[in-house]
């Protein structure tokens, strides 16, 4: 006669995207779609933030016209330059088809992961330096080409 095994039954808990490992290392090496799409996302509302910044200027300095020169009209330009370049390639272009899509497509699709995780980490860090790069050569020395730079 056979008896039932006593051992209590133990069931896997698998960890999410968010406590798999912790620490600054697991979030900067990760191969998840779902934190890479997290780091997206807050890349392209960092990028937000400071496009903001510069329409905040631009509107402030229209608030008052010509009676306080706190910005000169060069600057101004080079800030309406920023506003619209960081609006446009770091917010708008990257936000939907970065953020989201890493996130969420492989979820609809069923699939565990995407296809290349290591690209798709390097082009989230290829888009953070091409960023940077991109702020840093407009605040440096800047270009004050207007709203007909961003065709």
């Amino acid at each position: 006669m056979t008896t039932l095994d006593s051992r209590p039954v133990v069931t896997e808990v698998k960890d999410n995207y968010l406590t798999f490992t912790r620490g600054l290392l697991s979030w900067i090496f990760t191969l998840d779609h779902k934190r890479i799409g997290v780091m997206y996302l807050f890349a392209v509302l960092g990028s937000f933030f400071v496009g903001g910044v510069m329409a905040l200027l631009v509107r402030t300095k229209l608030l008052f016209p010509g009676k306080v020169e706190w910005m000169t009209a060069d600057e101004y330009n080079k800030a309406f330059t920023l506003h619209g370049a960081i609006m446009v390639f770091l917010v708008i272009i990257p936000s939907i088809p970065a953020a989201l899509g890493n996130f969420v497509l492989p979820i609809m699709l069923g699939a565990k992961d995407v296809a290349f995780p290591r690209m798709n980490l390097f082009s989230f860090y290829l888009w953070v330096v091409g960023a940077a790069c991109a702020v840093y050569s407009l605040m440096a020395g800047g270009f004050d080409t207007g709203w007909t730079f961003y065709t």
